[in-house]
């Protein structure tokens, strides 16, 4: 029995919301390993927290795998979900963030800095 730990950017794709009787949980899927074709075999698990777009997550666990039918789904087993970084809620927008040494910096007027070399710290 072997322990996996994978790292994980959470995104649109890899993150769906289910119905489970204690309520909605939102589920992580996410590659594991290559099979012998080359492959990506994808495990999921439960996040037992709320997650958005951009959070970084470290999953880690034992994945246990069940057939349904013809496919074969991988889960993990008690694992243990950590988010790494979460995403700021309200991204900044390039209207917003300083454009230091462009024309539409008010400080610059518009016109460059001359410098001679022996100014420079480096």
């Amino acid at each position: 029995m072997s322990i996996i730990t994978v790292t994980t950017q959470v995104n649109e794709k890899n993150t769906r919301t289910v119905n489970t009787q204690k309520g909605q949980k939102q589920v992580v899927s996410v590659p594991v390993i290559k099979d012998s074709t080359g492959k990506w075999v994808y495990a999921s698990a439960f996040v037992n927290f709320e997650v958005r777009t951009g959070d970084i997550l470290t999953i880690s666990g034992r994945i246990e795998q069940k057939a349904d039918g013809e496919y074969k789904n991988n889960s993990f087993v008690f694992p243990t979900v950590e988010r790494m970084y979460q995403q700021q809620s309200q991204p900044q927008s390039s209207s917003t963030r300083p454009d230091f040494g462009r024309d539409s910096d008010p400080m610059s007027n518009g016109t460059p800095l001359n410098l001679s070399d022996d100014d420079l710290p480096f």
